[in-house]
């Protein structure tokens, strides 16, 4: 097995320099550019550095008689790479990295039905409960006694759960920021494409993330972004497993992750809550005229006691 990690890694190499040596050929110097950068990413040895030297120093003649050593003197030495393994692990790589995006597109989605919950109660909460609690009383030993018992019993445990929650105000910069950092850090530790042996981990890393990214904690995203890009790297599964078979069970799950993400996501925006929120244009507008009408009906059921 890490004879074929390395195998894998030495032939990425050999073919990022043969596309270098064949860019140079042509005349596309931007493009050497960049595949530099991607070469950077592989766990490159001196000779590797000698040739980015060269390079950057635009001494592309000097270049290419390196990279042709460098390719002639490790080929000799390479295992056997099924090349059907290198295109399934390259569809699982562009799997997982669309479901890390649905997961974003479902992480925002949840923070502002979230968001609006909090606010929500915050504004209206003690309102609604008056509101029920009166209802609660006034049908109570009549046919519509029980539905209103389970109307005031549902707000209130969900009003409790949420009513000291806090969300952060932010400005649109800030925004921003949160969002680009939490994105970053979802792609760094995202349980559904991580290895089974460090899956827990990376769990509880990615709950406390998604916590504070809900609330607006900028600043605790911000320390686990850079904990993820200074600590422990956590790895694919798709990274570490070379037999056919077992990729093509870990494709077949990414597919299935896939779909299932795709669902979820659009169930919330046909549901009847995100379909409210995104039709409200002006969320102070909203809570400032809701307040007032449930004021004004709260006033009449207190008047109707009398």
């Amino acid at each position: 097995m890490v004879k074929q990690n390395i195998a894998l890694e030495q032939q990425k190499i050999i073919k990022r320099l043969e596309l270098i040596k064949n860019l140079i050929s042509l005349e596309e110097e931007d493009e050497i550019a960049s595949q530099v950068l991607k070469l950077q990413t592989l766990p490159i040895n001196d000779a590797i550095k000698n040739i980015m030297a060269h390079l950057q120093k635009k001494a592309f003649g000097k270049a290419i008689l390196a990279i042709e050593i460098f390719i002639n003197q490790h080929q000799q030495i390479s295992f056997y790479i099924d090349p059907e393994i290198e295109a399934i692990r390259f569809e699982a790589k562009t799997l997982e990295t669309k479901i890390q995006q649905l997961s974003d597109e479902k992480a925002e989605l949840e923070k502002i039905i979230h968001e609006f919950g909090v606010r929500h109660n915050k504004e209206l909460g003690e309102l609604l409960l008056k509101i029920l609690q009166y209802r609660k009383e006034q049908h109570k030993d009549t046919p519509l006694g029980e539905e209103a018992e389970k109307d005031y019993e549902d707000f209130y445990t969900n009003y409790e759960s949420t009513k000291d929650q806090q969300i952060a105000p932010l400005t649109a910069d800030e925004q921003r920021e949160l969002k680009e950092k939490y994105r970053k850090a979802s792609k760094l530790c995202h349980p559904d494409v991580i290895d089974e042996e460090q899956n827990e981990e990376a769990h509880k890393i990615f709950t406390e993330l998604n916590t504070a990214y809900e609330r607006n904690d900028l600043q605790r995203v911000s320390e686990i972004l850079e904990q993820l890009q200074q600590g422990k790297t956590f790895t694919s599964k798709s990274d570490i497993t070379n037999e056919k078979v077992s990729l093509q069970v870990e494709l077949e799950r990414l597919r299935n992750l896939l779909n299932e993400l795709t669902k979820e996501i659009a169930v919330i925006k046909t549901s009847e809550t995100f379909e409210k929120i995104t039709n409200i244009k002006d969320w102070d507008d909203y809570f400032t005229n809701t307040k007032q009408q449930l004021q004004e009906q709260l006033s009449q059921l207190e008047d109707g006691r009398k």
